[in-house]
Formats: C-alpha cells, sequence, structure tokens
C-alpha cells in the first residue's frame, strides 16, 4: 500500500509523537510512504516557524522516516479541488504516487473523503484499518 502523509501528520508526529508518529512508524515498517519537494520544505517551514525547530534537525527526521518513500514531482497544475487551494498539492503527490491512502488530520482534505480512488482518512482510522497496534509513542 502506497501512502500520502499530509504535512500536519508529519509536523504532529515530529514535535508531539502519539497517533501520528505511531501511524507514521507503522506505514515505514509495513507500506510505501509517498513523498515530494512540496510535501518536505512545507513540514520544514512549519517546524521551523511555529516550533523553532532547526531545520537540519527536521530534514534529519525527515530522511529517517522517508528511506522506503517513493518521491514524486508535483507540477501544481491541479487546482480548485479541495476547500483550501493549499492543499490541493497533498492531492497532486497522491495521483502521481499512485496512493492508496491520504493520511491527514485536515478537515479541508477530510471533507473530501477520497481523490481518484485515493482514500482520505485519519491517523487513528488508518491505525485501525491496518489492525497496527495503537500504542502511543513519544520520541
Amino acid at each position: 500500500m502506497k501512502i500520502v502523509f499530509d504535512s500536519s501528520i508529519w509536523v504532529s508526529a515530529i514535535k508531539y509523537g502519539g497517533i501520528p508518529l505511531a501511524a507514521l512508524l507503522h506505514a515505514t515498517e509495513h507500506n510505501y510512504l509517498v513523498t515530494c519537494d512540496e510535501l518536505e520544505y512545507e513540514v520544514v517551514r512549519i517546524l521551523r516557524e511555529k516550533f523553532r525547530i532547526d531545520p537540519l534537525d527536521s530534514q534529519e527526521k525527515l530522511a529517517n522516516l522517508l528511506v522506503r518513500a517513493d518521491r514524486v514531482r508535483i507540477a501544481g497544475t491541479l487546482t480548485g479541488i479541495c476547500r483550501d487551494p493549499k492543499d490541493d498539492f497533498i492531492l497532486e503527490c497522491a495521483l502521481n504516487g499512485n496512493a492508496d491512502l491520504i493520511v491527514t488530520g485536515d478537515k479541508d482534505l477530510l471533507s473530501l473523503q477520497s481523490f481518484h480512488g485515493t482514500q482520505i482518512v485519519m491517523p487513528r482510522q488508518y491505525l485501525d484499518q491496518a489492525n497496527a497496534p495503537a500504542g502511543i509513542p513519544n520520541h
């Protein structure tokens, strides 16, 4: 299964751990992640601007979790799909990477429920569907 994790999940996982981190760790062990430069840049930017986390630390944590990830290129041509146009790149990343699932906490993305056959779920739903342990790791 190929999965795109929205930037909000990455930020929560890196900053706080918990269910977002459990979902990411499960996916890295049992599935394949799909990512793009834009997604990674957004995660690093948010961690730097909101939490003052050094960009090099953020990039290292991302790199460790993205070892088995499929990297896709997006052109920014997919527009007008999501209520929040800033989220359209997540949909384009999933589409270009043939992702089966988008994991997010973003209400604008969740309201779509699916996009071109890609299901959109919250981290807890992903863990439940995967019958994964619901233990909440801390970093």
